[in-house]
């Protein structure tokens, strides 16, 4: 198919909102906040409800990919950061040839 595969704009995936909710998190956890990010900027960023967001979250914890604070506040693990990274590389080779992920 000529120009790859058309996918809505306005349909983002969940692996997406993951990848939004992880980077909001690397933000804040290595570019000069180092307390992690408070909820209120992880919903902005995933623009997805509270509920949803602390699905989400938990299931995030739960592998590995995000720590808790005591306040709250949420910092991308090591693994989270691997996991990034794969996605965001994933994402450009997928793009490169006309797919949106």
């Amino acid at each position: 198919m000529e120009g790859g595969l058309k996918m809505p704009n306005n349909n983002r995936t969940h692996i997406s909102i993951i990848a939004d909710i992880l980077d909001t998190a690397r933000q804040y956890s290595y570019e000069g906040y180092d307390e992690g990010a408070p909820v209120t900027h992880l919903i902005r960023k995933a623009n997805v409800p509270h509920r949803r967001l602390s699905s989400i979250v938990s299931e995030l914890k739960a592998y590995g990919l995000l720590s808790e604070a005591p306040d709250s506040k949420y910092r991308i693990s090591e693994k989270g950061m691997e996991f990034l990274n794969s996605y965001n590389q994933f994402k450009g080779f997928a793009e490169s040839f006309g797919l949106k992920v």
